[in-house]
């Protein structure tokens, strides 16, 4: 630690106590008024810059809207019947004495619980359901009673000990993911106390997060996690309860990764390596990384550490121009779920882990919230609606674990049930969509971020508002006093035509600052990566009460500062050809290939429509492609039409949706196309 730091932490224990803690008073408070208003997301105390929560956005889009209500009609009580089914749920019984029987499930179980109370909570707090209100509230009783005295829970090893078995200690084998585990106890117990107002969960995680706040730290136990996610979510405890020692300790945990105080370092894979000032590359396992990411953003943004700061630009920027799927996928190898080399992006044996997808939509929310540049969103907006919604079947309760770029409809590459490094037999992997994983992970994940969707699409900053994301839907919420409510209408993402209707109680100076995606600008991600075989495109266009107005970005937005009163009205045109995109030369496995996206969608052939094979069709620089919406796609979406060639014969194509492969069974699949005779 630099000695600056050290003198910041002294004065902070020493000298501030009594400040500290009426802070720690006003945040608890705020925490209380948060549970039932907005539900903030806070980037930094110095900044301001937050997110309006998604309880103050309803979305009537034909886009997200549907995936929402299947979420809570299919999704997320298919959840809890998984975790009953297998035993999860049954485990914090058996732990508590109030069932007999042996653990069942792998190691992770406790956390697929978790994540799935997190996914119930969002549900209640945008709308009541007294049902799940119950089913979660017997859940949470099932948690609280596993607990152990002291606030240590792990259900495995607490039934060990029970039955008297030769278990590990406590904290033994930090590769264990104790604490990664504790990690998806405090955000589901934040997310259940600010959805309901009770405490069952958020006193089980405040018990345990004192327990693991009495064992590590710098003038105690040196040791952090094999898989980070500890960090953020002490952040986010901290910031419910107004206890900053569960902050101090997120930093404790962010600073001490690839660092060998009295310890073995555990490695890339875990990022603990090398410390994080120290790295300039994306290493190790996808999800462990950018939860790391996540963390040590959220330390950065509320401590203004800029070593840190540029620390996670640098990284960024190498995962963005260098190892990143034109899905917005990321870790391409299955035998470290995780990250490579440079421009190691192999399609058909893509790994693009769905937990990857949700960890790096959430560093790129952080990222945005932290700088206030578009070029965030640009890319959180490529990953959510292409890697990210792969994630579970159109039917909602059928799930994808990887996520390849194509498919030859034999290679089992859905095979989430392997742990890391496993190169044995493929078992129980699949070609095709699984019901669930013995290491389940990727399900509940994938729910509590899609519950999440409608609170990514406004932020607020002094006196400014910017609209992030496109969805026909209403916004309500308190700006400078007075309640401000936004009404999108369009089809996005099928039409680029938005129009944004604002109603102020009283005429309002502010900044209506509106997000040019970089696709709009001839950009598919920000640096090299990839890029447009079309070098020219129709311009985005703005209206205000119907009169043109130029527009300049700042930052990727279109700024709009004047005086604003109820019933003004903005017409945003964001022109949606379909594009060609080619990859970086350096990606091998592309050269000579091409793929197609439209506005954020990124588009695939598959087999079900061209009689099975996809895979040897080759598309020519000069075929005509035609965009077309077809109401019997997947409950609607645009599809692009036109004709390739199988050994010089013509053949018609429509290239549907990337994301929902595999909702047909298995079968051939492909992104990235053929060119034939491509210009080398």
């Amino acid at each position: 630690m630099r000695e600056k730091d050290c003198k910041a932490k002294t004065i902070h224990r020493q000298g501030c106590a009594p400040f500290l803690w009426l802070i720690a008073a006003v945040g608890w408070i705020g925490g209380l008024l948060c549970s039932h208003a907005v539900w903030c997301e806070v980037a930094s105390p110095t900044d301001s810059r937050q997110s309006v929560s998604f309880t103050s956005v309803s979305l009537a889009d034909e886009f997200w809207s549907p995936r929402l209500t299947r979420a809570r009609a299919v999704t997320v009580p298919f959840l809890f019947q998984k975790c009953k089914e297998t035993g999860a749920i049954d485990n914090f019984a058996r732990a508590a004495g109030r069932m007999d029987g042996e653990y069942q499930g792998l190691k992770m179980a406790d956390e697929v619980v978790y994540k799935t109370v997190e996914a119930a909570s969002y549900l209640l707090a945008a709308a009541g359901d007294p049902a799940l209100e119950r089913q979660t509230d017997e859940v949470i009783a099932l948690i609280a009673a596993a607990q152990e005295p002291d606030g240590y829970l792990m259900t495995q090893r607490t039934l060990a000990f029970k039955r008297g078995l030769n278990a590990p200690a406590r904290w033994s084998n930090m590769k264990d993911n104790e604490l990664y585990y504790a990690g998806h106890l405090y955000e589901a117990a934040v997310a259940h106390y600010r959805a309901t107002g009770k405490r069952t969960l958020l006193d089980v995680a405040v018990r345990n997060a004192d327990l693991v706040c009495s064992l590590f730290g710098p003038d105690k136990r040196r040791d952090v996690c094999g898989h980070p996610n500890i960090e953020q979510a002490l952040v986010r405890l901290s910031e419910a309860t107004g206890n900053l020692r569960y902050r101090e300790l997120a930093h404790f945990f962010v600073e001490e990764r690839g660092r060998a105080n009295r310890r073995v370092l555990q490695g890339p894979f875990s990022q603990d390596h090398v410390p994080l000032v120290a790295q300039s590359e994306a290493v190790g396992q996808a999800p462990r990384a950018t939860y790391f990411y996540c963390g040590a953003t959220d330390i950065a943004a509320r401590t203004g550490h800029r070593a840190y700061v540029a620390t996670l630009d640098r990284i960024w920027n190498n995962v963005v121009t260098k190892k990143l799927y034109l899905t917005g996928g990321i870790g391409s190898s299955a035998k470290n779920e995780g990250f490579t080399e440079n421009y190691d992006l192999p399609n058909r044996t893509a790994y693009a882990e769905i937990c990857a997808a949700v960890s790096f939509s959430m560093w790129n929310r952080r990222m945005f919230l932290l700088h206030g540049d578009a070029r965030y969103l640009d890319v959180l907006e490529r990953t959510l609606y292409n890697s990210f919604l792969a994630g579970a079947s159109v039917s909602g309760d059928r799930f994808f674990y990887a996520c390849p770029l194509e498919s030859d409809g034999r290679f089992r590459f859905n095979r989430g049930w392997m742990p890391a490094n496993y190169d044995g037999p493929f078992r129980e992997a699949a070609a095709t969509r699984k019901e669930w994983f013995p290491c389940a992970c990727c399900p509940p994940n994938w729910a509590r971020w899609l519950l999440q969707v409608p609170g990514l699409m406004y932020t607020l900053q002094g006196d400014s508002i910017s609209i992030n994301l496109y969805a026909k839907g209403t916004a309500s919420f308190v700006f400078q006093g007075q309640t401000v409510t936004i009404e999108q209408d369009g089809r996005y993402p099928w039409d680029g035509m938005i129009k944004i209707v604002l109603r102020t109680q009283r005429p309002t100076t502010f900044a209506l600052d509106l997000r040019i995606p970089g696709w709009a600008m001839g950009r598919p991600v920000p640096g090299d990566l990839y890029r447009y075989l079309e070098e020219t495109s129709a311009p985005v266009t703005l209206r205000v009460n119907g009169v043109q107005t130029a527009v300049q970005a700042d930052a990727g937005f279109a700024r709009l500062r004047r005086e604003w009163k109820a019933g003004d009205e903005v017409e945003f045109n964001l022109p949606m050809p379909v594009r060609r995109v080619v990859s970086h030369p350096a990606v091998a496995e592309n050269v000579g290939k091409v793929a197609l996206e439209r506005g954020p969608i990124v588009y695939c052939l598959d087999g079900c429509d061209h009689d099975g094979r996809v895979l040897d069709l080759e598309l020519a620089d000069s075929a005509r492609l035609e965009a077309e919406f077809d109401p019997h796609c997947f409950g609607g979406a645009v599809v692009i039409r036109g004709a390739a060639q199988r050994r010089g014969t013509p053949v018609p194509i429509r290239a549907i949706l990337s994301y929902p492969g595999s909702n047909r069974g298995a079968g051939e699949m492909v992104v990235w196309m053929k060119r034939p005779a491509h210009p080398m």
